[in-house]
């Protein structure tokens, strides 16, 4: 529920699942007291569904809270999205979905690591260096075929691990950064003082639905 230009995190990432155009379903889950949509700045005569849920501390039991709460058909699509990732571009979760429609399982945005990645002993000691070409950071939403969800373990499905592990990479976007420290949040700030939100206001005004479903 922190601010960044006077919005809540939450309010920012349900605007550009919105913008996005693919979503016709957003479950959020959390758990104190969440605002319900019309709190979050949305358009009332929005075709998007906002619906609030009774989440966990734990934020794999949220997670599985909303998917209850959505109740999504086998062909559906499932995006999981962490609102610390609140500048999401709609184009990045567009891409996301279609790779799910397109056939894979699991898809996420990723982005490519530019810093230098030491791995340390058990005494702290410098054994290696990582090979960055081949590193990724893993950004926000995921995209989950709901069949899979069906019978794939959740935690394994949140981490991208066992079942969730062979997911499909799209692009992913600086903007798609993590939001949850005061440094992070002010250089949001800085950020999208001026052009990120001329952005969202623009993808808002020419954004196109899709006949595809997919819930978060």
């Amino acid at each position: 529920m922190a601010r960044v230009n006077g919005v809540t995190l939450l309010a920012h990432a349900v605007r550009r699942l919105v913008d996005s155009g693919c979503v016709d379903r957003i479950v959020i889950a959390g758990p104190h007291a969440t605002p319900s949509g019309p709190d979050l700045g949305l358009d009332p005569d929005s075709a998007v569904s906002v619906l609030v849920t009774s989440g966990n501390a734990d934020r794999i039991e949220s997670a599985r809270c909303a998917l209850r709460r959505a109740d999504p058909r086998p062909s559906d699509v499932v995006l999981v999205h962490d609102p610390v990732r609140p500048f999401t571009p709609p184009e990045t979760i567009r891409a996301v979905v279609a790779a799910v429609r397109d056939g894979a399982s699991v898809a996420v945005p990723v982005e490519p690591v530019t810093d230098t990645v030491k791995v340390l002993d058990a005494s702290g000691d410098v054994l290696h260096t990582l090979d960055r070409d081949r590193l990724r950071r893993a950004q926000s939403p995921r995209g989950f075929s709901a069949a899979l969800l069906d019978h794939a373990d959740l935690t394994e499905v949140c981490s991208l691990t066992g079942a969730a592990a062979s997911a499909c990479p799209v692009p992913g976007h600086p903007h798609g950064m993590r939001v949850s420290t005061p440094y992070e949040r002010t250089v949001a700030e800085a950020v999208f003082a001026q052009a990120g939100e001329r952005d969202g206001d623009e993808n808002r005004s020419g954004s196109r639905r899709s006949p595809h479903r997919a819930g978060a």
